[in-house]
């Protein structure tokens, strides 16, 4: 059986879903997708397996010209940087979608909560957020605010949703909810 995926760029309406979940986080993302919407592609599996959300890549211009060799078309199975996924109508970012933002400087405004030891190894086994975790949050959190998770050493490991604003947390008591894990590396692992 043939595994192979197809990509082919995302249409008009998959691109609206996209800004409309995008605008959420934040409105300058208007101006960031117009750069990218020709590099976001979707991918068509040929296989019995298949699942009811559309996965969006990133794929550079290099991998877009390796994708049109009529000679390797039926051999390919994965490229570019899984960039998040449409489920149910509404665009989620990934973690590799989110760090690709971040790391490359297109998008360096992510609101970010960076955790402690603990609160990493918490976050890792897919569990919420607690005050006691948080060793920096920023001065302007609203709740339902977007997050970058990250650890001691700035390194992303997931995505966080709040669940309050920055002066209930001066005041929350050290085991009151803070954000809601979204996802997190540690997913990868909790698979195998």
């Amino acid at each position: 059986m043939n595994d192979a995926t197809s990509f082919r760029q995302i249409n008009n309406i998959e691109l609206q879903i996209i800004i409309t979940s995008f605008i959420k986080i934040s409105a300058k993302f208007l101006a960031i997708l117009d750069n990218l919407k020709s590099k976001l592609y979707t991918s068509i599996k040929h296989s019995t397996n298949r699942t009811n959300y559309l996965s969006i890549y990133l794929i550079t211009d290099e991998q877009q010209n390796l994708l049109n060799e009529i000679n390797i078309r039926n051999k390919i199975y994965a490229t570019g940087v899984f960039f998040g996924l449409i489920k149910r109508g509404v665009f989620l970012l990934s973690i590799e979608g989110a760090e690709f933002l971040y790391v490359s400087n297109i998008f360096p405004d992510f609101k970010k909560l960076i955790l402690n030891e603990n609160g990493e190894k918490s976050t890792l086994y897919g569990n919420n957020i607690l005050k006691k975790m948080v060793l920096y949050s920023p001065i302007d959190l609203k709740k339902k605010d977007f997050l970058l998770v990250l650890n001691e050493f700035h390194e992303i490991i997931g995505l966080g949703l709040s669940q309050t604003n920055n002066e209930q947390i001066l005041d929350s008591k050290p085991s009151d909810l803070i954000a809601l894990n979204l996802s997190d590396k540690g997913y990868y692992l909790r698979q195998q």
